[in-house]
């Protein structure tokens, strides 16, 4: 317990440290931290629903996966504006939609996700 502690305060202290203006990268990564830190709190709290605690440690880490993915998600949204106004100009990103065939079956993507460091 005393690990997971130190493990989240650790994790607090390296993310608060992020300057005023925060690129994609840094929003997306952030809200997955706070997303792990707050599933991993939750996934504590329902171990006060079973009789022996002990036995179900990996809800706090099933907490803690949930979280980061649905944090992932939500700085993904965060940080991805559909339409941008730069210098007076206003762009609308909508994804491109590529198809390749692989063997005998045709396979259409996406790139949802383009995160600049």
């Amino acid at each position: 317990m005393k690990r997971l502690i130190v493990a989240v305060l650790a994790v607090m202290v390296m993310f608060s440290s992020f300057g005023f203006a925060e690129t994609r990268g840094a929003v997306v990564m952030k809200d997955t931290a706070y997303g792990a830190i707050t599933g991993a709190i939750i996934g504590a709290a329902f171990l006060a629903f079973e009789e022996k605690p002990s036995d179900h440690l990996e809800y706090i880490s099933y907490g803690a996966a949930g979280g980061a993915i649905v944090g992932a998600i939500f700085g993904v949204y965060e940080a991805t504006a559909l339409v941008e106004i730069e210098n007076g100009k206003t762009k609308i990103a909508m994804p491109t939609i590529k198809t390749q065939v692989k063997g005998i079956e045709k396979v259409a993507s996406t790139d949802v996700l383009k995160v600049k460091f």
